[in-house]
């Protein structure tokens, strides 16, 4: 009698356990898995001029989401890419002149950059592909 119990223990135990397994893995086989968390890449790149003469104006530095930038000498400028989730995001940016009198004295601008309607290069079907880049031009004051 304990014998048949035994047995019986081990053939149903195995039996789920395969019954769990062919669950398991059935949805797996029809899609591709992703791993990982959902991100995508956030580009934002312009140029900053003087609000008084039009002229670019280099060593500014540009500042969003913890990563630093300085402007050229033709007062372009790029954020590293910001990963981040793939959805409408907003950006703080701070502009601050570093270099003193050396090109005039320009006061310092914080601002936003609004990511808006997000769309995955393919719908959702990958979103390891997503990029959007925002062109963001600013015009600094001149120090009074």
């Amino acid at each position: 009698m304990k014998r048949a119990k035994i047995k019986f223990l081990k053939t149903s135990n195995t039996i789920v356990v395969l019954l769990l397994a062919f669950i398991g893995f059935t949805p797996s086989c029809k899609h591709e898995m992703k791993y990982g968390t959902p991100s995508a890449k956030f580009i934002i790149k312009g140029k900053v001029e003087s609000k008084i003469s039009d002229e670019a104006i280099r060593n500014i530095q540009v500042i969003a989401n913890n990563d630093t930038v300085i402007t050229d000498n033709n007062g372009n400028y790029q954020i590293p890419d910001i990963n981040s989730f793939p959805s409408d995001q907003t950006f703080e940016i701070h502009f601050k002149d570093i270099d003193g009198t050396l090109n005039s004295e320009y006061d310092n601008l914080d601002t936003v950059v609004e990511f808006t309607n997000f769309v995955t290069p393919n719908g959702d079907e990958d979103w390891r592909l997503s990029k959007m880049e925002k062109e963001f031009d600013v015009k600094m004051k001149p120090t009074e």
